[in-house]
């Protein structure tokens, strides 16, 4: 790379990494430089950038907007100079779309903005219009678009901009904006994934190597990012293709602008997505979504003084050959790590490849090894030291345990519930196998679903009794039992939507007076119910347009035959599924934070059983995570706060929460997340109500984009019908 003939104006190492860059407008006179990797802050008086907002960044070139002169311009970093583009003719406009065509040394360079015009001192949208120009034009040609455009992202190929808006995809003739003309057609996206209370983060098209993708980012309710989709655009046929991953490729996105650039040219771990939201009222964070084993991690940007609503963050990514210089004191664990450095830790993490197929060879070989040696048969075992066995044993030893003789096989089930607590279900890869995590020692172990890879489910809804409800990609719902490959598929609902609450079931699938329940909230806060029960060829449509419940972020449970669902601010609405009749109930009060201020089920909230009672557990926010449970008083009917718990474990997430008898006396009073540390080791994430502590950093985690805690139910198995290795 050509050193920057400027290079001491910037940050030390800007042109060798990855940057965020935050102009200011009139209200400071320095850039905000963001250093992703040692998440510092570096504050720089650059003249050619004062008094400057930014756009975004294509190669080596900012484009900057000078709100008092209304001049919009790209600036060089590398030596300062400027290309300048005409004067917008209108005045009060605001963009939220930059697309470019190329480099802008490039003298076929189109530029396009895509924003609305506001009414003066009331800043009421007047019109939604689409701005075009080449970078060595004259001037601007605008083009007025229906009002119903909310233009998220766009990209420019080929002579055509395509521009996303709400669920479809608008492609423009580049040549007909030019002209002042509007020639278009419509490509549909893809139909929303169902991931239940979701809130879609945002939606971005990235042009990489010639191809067009779609990347969609979701969050539940107010929390963090946590999941995501892609798809690829095959021009041919103008049909979107779910795809696993970039390949060498790596994304950085924003807001307003998104980069793709190879990952060795930047130094960082390719196959990855990496989100940093432009709004400073944001999360604050920045997002690696590692496409390889399908995680999330992310790292906190420390807080920002927000200056203007259009002080926006962009990336900067330098587009040499260079690798990245690395301070050997950062983490390997941060979220952009280096790539060899992520692979090491990939590689040293445990997987236990146990065979089950050759088990029942062993199983008889050692039953006559023993018989040899000891007179007395296994069923003689009393079945409370059966019990004390279980406690110290891995889940695929507790499945063993269960075939070495009739007696044991036919146990009672309450030996399962006591002695037996949930493991972390989730993808890996999309490859038709799902990993089971054991929360407490790391092991790991991997189990075919029961489904062709084609059809694997994409999403986990729910889980109880060693059943999971999943969403295949063709938007089907079934229940599967993951660990002896039991599929029970459910009468098709379309009405599931991104209006979907929770969802939750009775008993296992297979059994007569299994029921399913789901609700759905409409834009008024109310409450359909749809039921189905084993046997039906279809749901049951309970609509209730009189009560309004605004739903907490987390599935509902059944409890004393009815269907509980929290609110978010700790209020309770009842279902009985018998009657179909919907309340909510005038107790119990929100629940009140140290502020005073009602909790909000933006932030993470969960409904469980424990041991009779109803709990609910509330983290806080995500900066603090403050932890708080409550008991509810059967008879007064309020949260009584809980300040530890009494011999047992809580394991938490908004799809199914479980509380357990502590296995062991070092697990008791602690709750564990779905998260895990991003180590080589992968033990999930806890917290203590005694110390009131995280064993861990946040940022030093990584959370699967789908997963589900999952009680394996162990009883009446067949050592062959347990498909794990």
């Amino acid at each position: 790379m050509v050193a920057c003939e400027n290079e001491d104006v910037f940050p030390s190492n800007f042109f060798y990494q990855p940057w965020i860059i935050q102009c200011h407008g009139a209200n400071k006179n320095t850039t905000t430089f963001i250093d992703p990797i040692k998440t510092n802050i570096e504050a720089k008086e650059i003249v050619e950038m004062q008094g400057k907002l930014c756009c975004g960044c294509i190669d080596e070139w900012i484009f900057l907007f000078d709100k008092q002169s209304k001049e919009y311009f790209f600036l060089d970093l590398n030596s300062l100079s400027k290309v300048h583009l005409p004067p917008i003719p209108t005045e009060n406009i605001i963009f939220t779309i930059f697309s470019i065509s190329t480099s802008p040394n490039h003298p076929d360079c189109t530029v396009i903005l895509t924003g609305a015009i506001l009414e003066e001192g009331t800043n009421e949208i007047m019109e939604r219009v689409l701005m075009c120009c080449m970078i060595q034009g004259e001037k601007w040609n605008k083009v007025p678009l229906d009002e119903d455009f909310v233009a998220a992202t766009g990209v420019i190929l080929d002579g055509k901009f395509y521009m996303n808006n709400v669920g479809d995809v608008v492609v423009f003739d580049v040549l007909s904006l030019l002209a002042g003309q509007v020639d278009t057609r419509t490509i549909p996206t893809p139909m929303l994934v169902q991931h239940p209370r979701n809130d879609m983060v945002s939606v971005h098209l990235v042009e990489s190597c010639g191809c067009i993708y779609l990347v969609r980012l979701y969050r539940y309710g107010g929390g963090p990012t946590i999941y995501m989709d892609i798809y690829l655009l095959d021009t041919s046929c103008d049909k979107w293709l779910r795809v696993g991953g970039i390949g060498e490729r790596v994304f950085f996105l924003t807001d307003m602008s998104d980069i793709s650039v190879c990952a060795n040219d930047v130094g960082v771990e390719c196959n990855c997505i990496y989100y940093a939201s432009s709004y400073v009222e944001d999360e604050q964070r920045i997002y690696k979504f590692c496409l390889d084993d399908h995680t999330v991690a992310f790292t906190t940007i420390p807080t920002i003084e927000e200056t203007e609503r259009e002080s926006r963050f962009c990336w900067f990514v330098p587009t040499g050959s260079q690798r990245m210089i690395r301070d050997s004191s950062v983490s390997p664990t941060r979220v952009l790590s280096v790539a060899t450095g992520d692979r090491e830790a990939m590689e040293k993490k445990i997987i236990i490849n146990q065979s089950f197929s050759q088990a029942s060879e062993d199983k008889e070989v050692m039953e006559k090894e023993i018989a040899m040696n000891v007179s007395r048969p296994w069923n003689d075992i009393p079945l409370d030291l059966l019990e004390l066995l279980l406690t110290h044993l891995s889940l695929v030893d507790s499945l063993r345990l269960f075939t070495v003789c009739k007696s044991w096989n036919l146990a009672s089930d309450s030996i399962h519930k006591a002695k037996t607590w949930p493991w972390l279900m989730y993808q890996e890869k999309l490859d038709g196998t799902c990993k089971l995590l054991d929360p407490f020692t790391g092991k790991e172990y991997t189990t075919r679903v029961g489904l062709p890879s084609s059809v694997f489910p994409t999403q986990m809804l729910c889980s109880k009794d060693g059943w999971v409800i999943i969403l295949d990609a063709a938007n089907t719902m079934l229940m599967v039992n993951p660990l002896n490959q039991y599929v029970v598929k459910l009468p098709f609902l379309e009405e599931f939507d991104e209006g979907l609450c929770g969802i939750t079931f009775t008993s296992v699938p297979t059994s007569p007076d299994c029921v399913v329940l789901g609700f759905c909230t409409n834009g008024d806060d109310s409450i359909d119910f749809y039921k189905w029960q084993s046997g039906e060829e279809n749901w049951t449509i309970i609509f209730d347009d009189e009560s309004h419940f605004s739903a907490a972020s987390t599935n509902p449970i059944f409890f004393r035959e009815e269907l509980y669902c929290l609110g978010e601010s700790g209020e309770l609405g009842v279902f009985n599924p018998a009657e179909e009749t919907w309340e909510v109930l005038d107790k119990p009060e929100p629940v009140y934070m140290e502020d005073e201020v009602p909790f909000r089920g933006t932030q993470d909230c969960y409904l469980l059983e424990l041991g009779g009672d109803l709990v609910s557990v509330f983290k806080y926010n995500y900066s603090d995570f403050k932890i708080r449970v409550f008991k509810l008083d059967k008879l007064k009917m309020e949260w009584i706060p809980v300040e530890e718990l009494a011999g047992w474990t809580l394991f938490l997430d908004p799809r199914s929460s479980f509380a357990k008898p502590a296995p062991h006396k070092s697990w008791s009073n602690k709750i564990f997340f779905t998260t895990f540390h991003s180590s080589s080791t992968k033990t999930c994430a806890s917290y203590c109500m005694e110390s009131k502590r995280y064993d861990i950093n946040f940022c030093d985690t990584k959370k699967p984009f789908d997963c589900v805690w999952l009680q394996p139910n162990l009883i009446g198995k067949k050592l062959m019908d347990v498909p794990c290795s």
